[in-house]
């Protein structure tokens, strides 16, 4: 029997440990994500919250427990595997390149090609620019990164955890 509600839960992580070099670093830690809402995740510094994220994340693998996604149980080997599960994720550190424009960042292993296997620049800037408008970001795709404030370039991070269709979207210290 389900309780009243369940069907709103779309990920579920239940006892889920992780243990580096005998360290423990998150013990037994349940949790629920539900559909459309905001899942917040708080603890003083060194509760393993960042541990936890990126277990969800697939950046990192859980020593003991389940994730279930929509009720099945999955593992993911990495971040990709997540990613292509709809589970998105901006880290607390910066992962962008400076030298590279926006639309580039957005779209840095995932290049949208044209039928001659090229790079296709403007359609990369046109969807880039698609994403940024949903964020009400102010930022132009073919502005160079390295010339962007802090925030902006926070905000180029989301647009790639948007610009992957996730389903859920972790922000590791949003506030930093």
């Amino acid at each position: 029997m389900t309780a009243a509600g369940d069907h709103d839960v779309i990920l579920k992580l239940e006892d889920v440990s992780k243990v580096y070099s005998g360290t423990v670093a998150v013990k037994r830690a349940n949790f629920e994500v539900r559909k459309g809402a905001v899942n917040v995740l708080v603890g003083e510094n060194g509760a393993g919250k960042s541990t936890l994220m990126k277990i969800i994340a697939g950046v990192e693998q859980p020593t003991l427990g389940r994730i279930l996604l929509e009720g099945e149980e999955v593992s993911f080997s990495s971040s990709g595997d997540a990613v292509n599960r709809g589970i998105g994720m901006v880290f607390q550190e910066l992962n962008l390149f400076g030298n590279l424009t926006v639309a580039e960042n957005i779209f840095a292993t995932r290049e949208i090609t044209n039928r001659f296997r090229k790079i296709d620049s403007r359609e990369q800037e046109r969807r880039a620019a698609e994403f940024l408008e949903r964020l009400q970001a102010g930022i132009r795709p073919d502005m160079l990164v390295e010339d962007l404030r802090i925030g902006q370039q926070q905000l180029v991070e989301i647009a790639k955890a948007v610009s992957v269709d996730a389903r859920i979207l972790i922000m590791d210290e949003p506030t930093s």
